[in-house]
């Protein structure tokens, strides 16, 4: 408690330090990357949304993030967007879920727009490294501090979303750096570009919370001080991969090893065709969303992928129903 004793213009700006301080916290974690469902005529299905969004809400995961590309972002339009932030506000908004929302983009001014559009609804923004573009560092660097340094998206944290896969470039630790430094409000990074070797520098040498941006990232990264997961994985099981996480967190490695097996095929087949095709497809057989439609250029599985896919589910909910009856019995 500030002492009263203290000047009170003293006690006013400790009493803003500390407003702005937990205000631009990123809570360490595991985030769920909502699949956007369908139905047959290719509209949003928001039952099935619902569905989803309840099964989160359940669970033991931290926050949920709409419009990453899991969410089949770059095929929503405008409005369908906003519908999305909206549906998910309203649902989780007095649950103590916080809501991550992906505000793009390879257009620096109209990811503004679209933050400006969204900020009232969510906690935190994620901002993607500019796809197809493939600038420089110089303009991965300025794209961010425009963006974050906007008056109607300065006061949100920013989580920086680097995954060179996608967007052809990938963004250094020294640029990572840069926009930490000049901008107050990035709290934290999605760090997807498969190498150890650059999320140690990060933590190393960049005030930021790292987060995998792969399940399957999960252990290593937080065995070297990553602080969570924005995951797939969550759609379909989120306590496990949480497990995992604090089980990593609170050094009991071997547990959280024995957990990952569980889902270890789950998280391959989760990527044998362009995610989040085959997760739509296991959603679809657990009865939370009516219909595994993708929209174009993305298509259904192929015959022989769907039944590799059919099979890791249908082996996973055999072990998950045997490791159930185990501790039934004990």
């Amino acid at each position: 408690m500030i002492s009263e004793t203290l000047p009170k213009f003293i006690q006013c700006r400790n009493v803003i330090f500390l407003y702005y301080y937990i205000k631009m916290q990123f809570h360490d974690g595991v985030y769920t990357v909502l699949m956007t469902p369908f139905h047959n005529d290719g509209t949003i299905d928001f039952e099935s949304y619902a569905n989803l969004i309840h099964k989160q809400i359940e669970s033991t995961i931290t926050g949920l993030v709409v419009l990453g590309t899991t969410s089949e972002s770059p095929t929503l339009d405008a409005d369908e967007k906003i519908r999305l932030v909206q549906f998910v506000h309203e649902f989780i908004k007095t649950t103590g879920k916080k809501l991550v929302v992906g505000i793009g983009g390879n257009n620096t001014f109209e990811t503004i727009n679209f933050g400006r559009a969204v900020s009232s609804y969510c906690d935190s923004m994620m901002v993607t490294v500019p796809h197809y573009n493939k600038p420089s560092q110089e303009g991965i660097y300025r794209h961010f501090s425009t963006i974050c340094s906007d008056e109607g998206i300065k006061h949100k944290p920013i989580i920086l979303y680097n995954i060179p896969s996608r967007t052809g470039v990938n963004m250094t630790t020294r640029t990572i750096k840069r926009i930490c430094e000049h901008n107050s409000n990035v709290c934290a990074i999605k760090e997807a570009s498969g190498s150890i070797n650059q999320v140690m520098e990060i933590i190393s040498e960049c005030n930021i919370k790292v987060f995998s941006g792969d399940d399957s990232m999960t252990i290593p990264i937080t065995s070297v001080g990553g602080c969570g997961t924005i995951s797939v994985l969550g759609n379909i099981c989120p306590d496990i991969i949480t497990r995992v996480f604090e089980n990593c967190r609170k050094n009991h490695y071997d547990v959280a090893r024995e957990l990952y097996k569980t889902v270890y095929d789950l998280v391959q087949v989760l990527f044998i065709e362009s995610n989040p095709t085959p997760g739509k497809l296991i959603l679809n057989l657990m009865n939370i969303f009516q219909t595994s439609r993708v929209r174009l250029p993305l298509t259904a599985v192929t015959n022989e992928n769907r039944s590799i896919i059919e099979s890791a589910y249908r082996n996973f909910v055999k072990s998950a129903h045997l490791t159930e009856s185990k501790k039934i019995k004990n």
